[in-house]
């Protein structure tokens, strides 16, 4: 009994350790007054879509917004063999913009990685923004981008990523503070010189970049996972990666509207990453899975090993406290640590919905939402 509680005990004291280590090397960056110099570097926005006839025109709204100055930016929309009538909309509501394009997939071609090779493939500049449909963006958005890689120059430049406002809507308040974790991770992991995460819905490259690491990108058998592959890429490429945590820099992605369908997303997240061929971020997921797992089976333990239940549940409440850090550093940085009020009872439903997401991980196939 001893040896096993004492095996629970450092695995969750060390994943404790390392999220703690994460948040204090999360980078912060204000990148507020960007646009109050001037700049001249150009960049194209690539955005694919499938069925987002919701979102475009919001997305179309805040890019239209843009305080970048006129001429040196574009943005290309991909049209994924949309069928509720996005390429319409989105086709009729740009073609009066200066820079924006439009493009339809042709009929072989198909998924996301496709449809941002297509669009890299017509666009026009050497740097690249890639935001996913779903998203909306502030007004310096772009800006803020391109004074950041002003001042730390790098290959690849991920950016914050979180959800919308809730409305006191609980499956909201929970997949915003799994993404702000998620998202602390990955500032935190780069600001070690060890990437282990970043989101396609908010990524800068360049066009050089993406090119080198088409060979480290499993088309054929992962249809999604392009952010990570090409993280992985430049990576084993030695190339510079930075992590831009400027609030006016975040993009905010529509949160989910069941609990379906989040688990579907986290199965298909979590489906790829046996190809990543990287043993830190595999070693880490590992870990996460383990204590995890751990705290799920809490209940087992107590009954199990009843003698053991204050060293467990002391474990326990190490995880917590460290995991709230994290949230409480990242959650400050997009603005939303009101959210926080909400901690305790989303972090007790979260075992759950990583159990029921592993599980599904383990029986699924990954795929772009349809």
């Amino acid at each position: 009994m001893a040896l096993f509680i004492l095996m629970i005990l450092v695995c969750i004291s060390a994943y404790s350790l390392v999220i703690l280590f994460f948040s204090s090397r999360i980078p912060k960056q204000d990148m507020g007054h960007a646009n109050g110099r001037k700049q001249s570097a150009s960049v194209s926005v690539i955005i694919p879509f499938r069925n987002e006839k919701a979102h475009l025109p919001l997305l179309i709204n805040d890019l239209k917004a843009q305080t970048y100055p006129p001429g040196l930016w574009e943005v290309i929309w991909v049209n994924d063999h949309s069928t509720d009538r996005s390429g319409e909309i989105a086709e009729a509501m740009i073609a009066d913009i200066p820079g924006f394009k439009y493009l339809t997939m042709p009929p072989e071609r198909s998924g996301k990685k496709s449809a941002l090779a297509f669009g890299i493939q017509h666009a026009s500049h050497e740097r690249l923004i890639q935001v996913d449909a779903d998203c909306r963006v502030g007004a310096r958005f772009i800006g803020s981008h391109m004074a950041y890689l002003e001042k730390y120059p790098a290959d690849l430049v991920a950016g914050l990523v979180s959800t919308f406002p809730a409305r006191s809507k609980f499956l909201e308040v929970f997949e915003r503070l799994d993404l702000l974790a998620l998202a602390g991770v990955g500032a935190g992991s780069f600001g070690i010189g060890r990437p282990m995460m970043c989101s396609g819905a908010n990524l800068s490259y360049s066009r050089e970049l993406y090119m080198e690491t088409r060979s480290y990108d499993p088309l054929e058998t992962t249809e999604s996972g392009d952010d990570m592959f090409l993280m992985i890429g430049a990576r084993k490429l030695n190339r510079t990666l930075a992590f831009n945590t400027a609030h006016e820099s975040c993009a905010l992605t529509s949160p989910v509207p069941t609990f379906r369908q989040l688990v579907a997303q986290r199965v298909r997240w979590g489906a790829k990453s046996t190809r990543y061929g990287m043993a830190d971020i595999q070693g880490f997921a590992l870990l996460v899975t383990v204590t995890n797992l751990s705290i799920f089976l809490t209940p087992l333990w107590f009954f199990l090993f009843p003698g053991g239940w204050g060293w467990l549940a002391g474990g326990w409440m190490f995880k917590s406290l460290a995991d709230f850090v994290l949230l409480y550093r990242v959650s400050g940085l997009t603005h939303q640590r009101g959210n926080l009020f909400w901690y305790v009872p989303v972090s007790l439903v979260y075992y759950p919905v990583f159990f029921l997401s592993l599980a599904g991980m383990l029986l699924g196939v990954s795929a772009w939402k349809k």
